[in-house]
């Protein structure tokens, strides 16, 4: 697998793994708001995704783009909720950056997802 392929998954598995843990908080806390629902199922699709997108597959790549994106707006409404959580935002940003850069523009990965394409 490219390299960026790679440690764009790890990103993705990141996501995934902070989406578990919070909606974990939200459940076991008896909290019942959005993020109760929106966290587990979160960390469904970017555990499915994590492991789509090492296949190739571009519909994986485009569909973990268009959540990464969703992702990093909606950020933006958790801060003004959450003013103290700054700081796992702003880590949150950065990987979901280095994620959809990874996964995009290096050339080595547009390749790969073109390769594994056209193989299957």
């Amino acid at each position: 697998m490219n390299r960026a392929v790679l440690v764009a998954v790890v990103g993705i598995g990141v996501h995934a793994f902070n989406h578990f843990t919070i909606g974990l908080q939200d459940v076991l806390g008896g909290q019942l708001s959005p993020g109760a629902i929106y966290h587990p199922v979160s960390f469904v699709l970017y555990t499915w995704l994590a492991l789509a997108v090492p296949d190739g597959k571009n519909w994986a790549r485009i569909t973990i783009s268009v959540l990464l994106l969703g992702q990093f707006a909606g950020r933006f409404f958790v801060l003004f909720a959450y003013p103290e959580a700054w700081p796992e935002l702003v880590g949150g940003w950065a990987v979901s950056l280095v994620v959809g850069w990874l996964l995009w523009v290096p050339q080595g990965a547009r390749a790969y997802f073109r390769k594994r394409e056209a193989v299957g």
